[in-house]
């Protein structure tokens, strides 16, 4: 059974939590909103392999406690899915700390964010895989929308399970 973190994951995000909890994972969700968490678990299968965590994750002291003790009471992180908003990415540092080495970080990024940037930015101290889904928009009847949670969701559990360090679920303006 892996010990998988989610920053993000009673949002958007709220799908792939599920989706590692069903498939018997630990799943440690980093969440502000009990309300939200409370109903995501409540309609997942299996609610008691999610782990809520209740903390702003821009909270470096906050975030580093947490997951110290999530990985005392669970085990070893050996993954992680996070979604990260600009003014809080210095989280991701942490993340890399406390994660194990050969393990996945997945960041979620928005369309406008620059990937290959963040990765040099951003850059694990050990031996760690910092992949990069990108979400983008889609064309509908001759127009743009943005992708909706569930099409989020689905993207970055197909992303997941491609394995690429690179992945762009919907597309981006060039």
């Amino acid at each position: 059974m892996k010990h998988i973190c989610i920053i993000g994951g009673t949002g958007m995000l709220a799908e792939v939590s599920k989706w590692y909890a069903d498939n018997n994972h630990l799943v440690s969700v980093i969440a502000r909103n009990e309300e939200k968490m409370n109903r995501m678990k409540d309609s997942c299968s299996k609610p008691e392999n999610i782990k809520a965590i209740y903390l702003d994750y821009r909270d470096a002291t906050d975030l580093h406690n947490a997951l110290r003790k999530s990985i005392e009471v669970y085990g070893p992180l050996t993954e992680a899915v996070v979604w990260l908003h600009s003014d809080g990415l210095h989280a991701l540092s942490t993340v890399f700390e406390w994660i194990e080495e050969k393990s996945n970080v997945w960041q979620v990024i928005g369309s406008q964010a620059n990937a290959e940037h963040l990765k040099k930015q951003y850059y694990p101290e050990k031996d760690l895989e910092h992949k990069i889904i990108q979400l983008g928009f889609v064309r509908e009847n001759d127009r743009q929308r943005w992708l909706t949670n569930v099409e989020i969701a689905d993207g970055v559990i197909r992303s997941i399970l491609a394995g690429q360090s690179y992945s762009l679920v919907g597309e981006i303006s060039s």
